[in-house]
């Protein structure tokens, strides 16, 4: 799934990234998500969890109306 997101970039840098659009053949979008990407790999840090999450995220789904049910039965989660 994608999602749209809208930012701000300094002028000189779009002014590259639109250049490497035109020069790749690749839309600006995959050019800033592919460099997104690299960088939060560079920062993954072993430990901190978000490998897990990433990989699982959107794999189990389930009704709020479920998950509400599901807590209410929860006694310790009211104290």
């Amino acid at each position: 799934m994608r999602r749209k997101v809208s930012t701000l970039l300094d002028e000189t840098l779009y002014r590259r990234t639109k250049l490497e659009s035109v020069v790749s053949g690749k839309q600006i979008s995959e050019i800033i998500g592919a460099a997104l990407e690299k960088y939060l790999d560079e920062r993954d840090v072993p430990g901190r969890g978000f490998g897990v999450v990433a990989e699982t995220w959107g794999s189990l789904t389930m009704p709020a109306s479920e998950l509400h049910e599901i807590m209410a039965e929860e006694d310790w989660l009211d104290s």
